[in-house]
C-alpha cells in the first residue's frame, strides 16, 4: 500500500524525479501523491554500514496538475527551457488528473557517503530504518550488486501486499562478483553494466503489465536468433493501492532486465554519421542491417500471431493520422492532397501483418564485430499499449530505416550526401527484400515512408523547429511536389552542428 508521505519528503521525491533526464514531464506542474515502497531486497534488521545498505524498490506516483491536450499526433511538446516542473502541494482534489507511476531503486545508508553525493535522492525518517539518507540504487555499487544477487537468486520477497519476483532465464557468464558501473549516457530508463557480461536495464517510467522489451527479448531469445541481445532475466512486482478515486486496486509492472552486454557496440547512428562525414561508403552494412531486420521480422513471425489487414482501413488510419497532424503543423496542408494519393495506393489489397519493432531507425541498433543487433523493442512511447502490441506491416520498420537515412543525409550536407543515402536507402532494401521491389510493394512502402514523414513533422514542430524542413522535403519527394534536397535547407545547417547532430532522428527515448 502506499506509504503516508510528509510534504517534505513528497518534496525531496519530486526534485529528485523531475530532475532526472528519465523524467517524462518536464515542464508541467505536478505533485508526487504516493509511494509504494516493495519489499526489502535486504535484511533491514542488518541496517549498518559494515553490512551494506539498506535496498528496496519504490514505485512513486505523480499527477499533473496542468496536462496539456493530447491530439494524438506525438509525444506532448518539450518547454522551451526543459526545466523540471515546479514542486506543488494539491491544494484540492486529484480526480481526472493524468499520473504517471516512476520507479526509484533505492539504497539507504544511516549518515551521508561523500563518494555517492551526486547519487542523493533525499534525507528523511523510514518507519524500519529511522533517520537516512537515501541514494540512488544503480549509483551505488553496493546495493546494485544486490539486483544481480537477486536475479541470480530467483528471489521473490514480499511484504505488506506487494511482491517483488526475479526470473532468471539465462546465466552463462553472470556471477554475483561482476563489478557494477552505472551508465552515464542520456537515457529515458536507467542502465547499469556489469562487468563485460550483462547490462541491467531499470525501467524509470512504469507501464503497468509485461514490458514490450521484455517480451520480446524473452521470445526471440528462445527462438535463437543472433540478431538481438541474449535475456538473462528480468524482475516484476504487484502491489495493493487505491485507485485516483480512493477505490483498492492491484497492480503488476515489470521493473527491470538483465540482457548480454554487446562487447565492442557501435551506435548505428554514429557510425553512419561517421561514414558519411568520411565520405565512406556504408552499402554494407546497409546491406547487412536488412538481412538483419528480415531475420528479426520471421523470428517474430514465429513468436507471435500474425494475420491480414484491409488496405482500405490502414489507409483511413494514415489519412486519419494526417488530418490531426495538419492542426498542429498548417504546412502539412500543401501536402495534403498528395499524401493522400500516396496512402489510396493501399486500397484494394490486404496487407500481411505481425508483430513488429515499431519504433525502428539507426538508433535502434548496434554495430559488433558479430554483426547487426537490434535493440528497444518498447515501440513509439506517444502511442498506447494497444497500438504497440497489436500487429502491424513490416513495412513501418522498413520505413522508419529508410527515413533514418534521410535524416542522416540531412544532418551532414554536402555534394555527396544524397547519392550516399540513396546507395544505402538500395542495399538496405536489397538486403531485406532479396532483390527489386514489385509495383505494389513499393507503393505500400512509400505509403509507409509518408505516414512516418507526417510524424516527424510534428514531433520537429514540437521539439525542434529549426528541423522541420528534414521531414517536410521528404514528403515532397514522396508525393512528387518538389525535387528532395535536404542539404539545401537552412534544417540541415541546424542538423550538422557538433552538439545537434549527435542527436537521434525524431528519437522519443532519447
Amino acid at each position: 500500500m502506499s506509504a503516508a508521505l510528509s510534504p517534505d519528503v513528497a518534496e525531496q521525491l519530486l526534485r529528485h524525479v523531475s530532475g532526472a533526464r528519465w523524467f517524462g514531464g518536464k515542464g508541467r506542474r505536478a505533485a508526487v501523491v504516493g509511494v509504494t515502497p516493495l519489499p526489502w531486497l535486504t535484511d533491514p534488521a542488518a541496517y549498518l554500514d559494515a553490512a551494506g545498505p539498506a535496498v528496496r524498490l519504490e514505485v512513486v506516483e505523480v499527477a499533473y496538475l496542468d496536462a496539456p491536450v493530447d491530439d494524438g499526433t506525438g509525444p506532448d511538446p518539450a518547454p522551451a527551457d526543459d526545466g523540471a516542473p515546479e514542486v506543488t502541494t494539491p491544494d484540492g482534489p486529484l480526480d481526472g488528473a493524468p499520473r504517471d507511476l516512476y520507479q526509484l531503486a533505492v539504497a539507504y545508508r544511516p549518515a551521508p557517503h561523500a563518494e555517492l553525493q551526486g547519487a542523493e535522492i533525499g534525507r528523511w525518517t523510514d518507519a524500519d530504518l529511522g533517520p537516512v539518507v537515501a541514494y540512488d540504487a544503480t549509483q551505488d555499487p553496493a546495493a546494485a550488486s544486490v539486483l544481480l544477487r537477486a536475479l541470480l537468486d530467483e528471489r521473490r520477497v514480499g511484504a505488506d501486499d506487494a511482491e517483488v519476483r526475479f526470473h532468471l532465464s539465462a546465466a552463462e557468464g553472470l556471477t554475483a562478483e561482476l563489478e557494477p558501473s552505472v551508465f552515464r549516457g542520456q537515457q529515458s530508463n536507467t542502465s547499469v553494466m556489469f562487468g563485460e557480461v550483462a547490462m541491467l536495464k531499470l525501467f524509470r517510467r512504469l507501464e503497468l503489465g509485461r514490458n514490450l522489451d521484455i517480451e520480446v527479448h524473452d521470445a526471440l531469445s528462445r527462438t535463437g536468433t543472433s540478431d538481438v541481445a541474449r535475456l538473462f532475466g528480468w524482475a516484476e512486482a504487484t502491489w495493493s493501492t487505491t485507485d485516483a478515486s480512493g477505490a483498492p486496486a492491484t497492480l503488476t509492472a515489470d521493473l527491470a532486465m538483465v540482457v548480454e552486454k554487446l562487447a565492442q557496440a557501435t551506435d548505428g547512428w554514429d557510425l553512419a554519421l561517421h561514414a558519411l562525414q568520411a565520405g565512406a561508403d556504408f552499402t554494407a552494412e546497409a546491406r547487412a542491417l536488412g538481412r538483419a531486420l528480415a531475420e528479426t521480422h520471421a523470428a517474430l513471425r514465429a513468436a507471435f500471431p500474425t494475420d491480414r489487414r484491409p488496405g482500405d482501413g490502414v489507409a483511413a488510419v494514415m489519412a486519419d493520422r494526417l488530418a490531426a497532424a495538419r492542426a498542429v503543423a498548417p504546412a502539412l496542408e500543401d501536402h495534403r492532397t498528395g499524401l493522400e494519393a500516396v496512402f489510396g495506393a493501399l486500397a484494394g489489397h490486404d496487407l500481411d501483418v505481425q508483430r513488429v519493432h515499431g519504433d525502428f531507425h539507426l538508433g535502434q541498433t548496434l554495430h559488433t564485430p558479430d554483426g547487426w543487433k537490434i535493440i528497444d523493442f518498447e515501440g513509439e512511447p506517444a502511442k498506447t499499449m494497444a497500438e504497440r502490441v497489436a500487429p502491424d506491416s513490416v513495412w513501418r520498420d522498413i520505413a522508419g530505416m529508410l527515413r533514418s537515412f534521410g535524416y542522416a543525409e540531412a544532418s551532414v550536407p554536402g555534394p555527396g550526401s544524397a547519392a550516399w543515402a540513396s546507395a544505402c536507402r538500395d542495399a538496405f532494401l536489397d538486403g531485406y527484400a532479396g532483390g527489386p521491389l514489385d509495383p505494389a510493394d513499393a507503393g505500400t512502402l512509400r505509403a509507409y515512408e509518408a505516414d512516418k514523414a507526417v510524424y516527424e513533422v510534428v514531433y520537429e514542430v514540437r521539439n525542434r523547429p529549426e528541423w522541420v524542413q528534414i521531414p517536410l522535403g521528404a514528403l515532397a519527394a514522396l508525393t512528387g511536389a518538389t525535387p528532395h534536397d535536404p542539404t539545401s535547407t537552412d534544417a540541415a545547417t541546424s542538423a550538422a552542428d557538433p552538439d545537434q547532430g549527435a542527436r537521434r532522428p525524431v528519437d522519443t527515448k532519447e
